[in-house]
C-alpha cells in the first residue's frame, strides 16, 4: 500500500476526528502539535489517491537519555497492509542514523494483538507488563 508521511495541518481535523472519536478535543490537540518543541515528532500517514489521512505516528525523544518512545494509530480500513511496520521502520531508522539515539520504546495495551504483532515485526522485545499506571 502506498502512503506518504507530513506534518499535521490544521485541516486534518476531520480525518483525526476519525481517527481519535473525540471531536471536542481534536482542535485543541492539533493546535498542542502545530506548538511542539524539536523533542516531539508528530506526522500524519496520508493516503495519496485521496488525500486522507489515515494514521499518525509519533516519537517522543528523550534528549537526556538517547532514547524515545513511538506510537502510531491507523484507521481501521487501513489494517493489515503493511502501514503501521513500513512508518515504524521509517521512524526508527530516522530516530537510529539521524537523532543518533540508543534505544526506542513503546507502550500497548496488552490485548491489542495487531500492535504486538507490528513491534515484533520491527525486533522490539517485550521487557515488561504495566499492571497498573497508578
Amino acid at each position: 500500500m502506498e502512503f506518504y508521511s507530513r506534518d499535521l495541518k490544521n485541516k486534518d481535523i476531520d480525518h483525526l476526528n476519525e481517527l481519535y472519536t473525540l471531536p471536542e478535543e481534536t482542535q485543541q490537540f492539533i493546535n498542542v502539535v502545530l506548538d511542539k518543541d524539536s523533542n516531539w515528532i508528530y506526522n500524519v500517514l496520508v493516503d495519496p489517491d485521496t488525500d486522507q489521512v489515515i494514521g499518525t505516528i509519533q516519537l517522543a525523544i528523550d534528549e537526556v537519555n538517547q532514547s524515545a518512545e513511538i506510537n502510531f494509530i491507523i484507521h481501521p480500513n487501513y489494517w493489515n497492509n503493511g502501514v503501521a511496520t513500513d512508518i515504524a521502520k521509517t521512524i526508527i531508522k530516522y530516530a537510529f542514523k539521524v537523532l543518533k539515539l540508543n534505544r526506542i520504546g513503546a507502550s500497548i495495551d496488552s490485548s491489542n494483538i495487531a500492535a504486538s504483532i507490528v513491534l515484533e515485526k520491527l525486533d522490539m522485545k517485550r521487557e515488561g507488563l504495566l499492571r497498573s499506571e497508578y
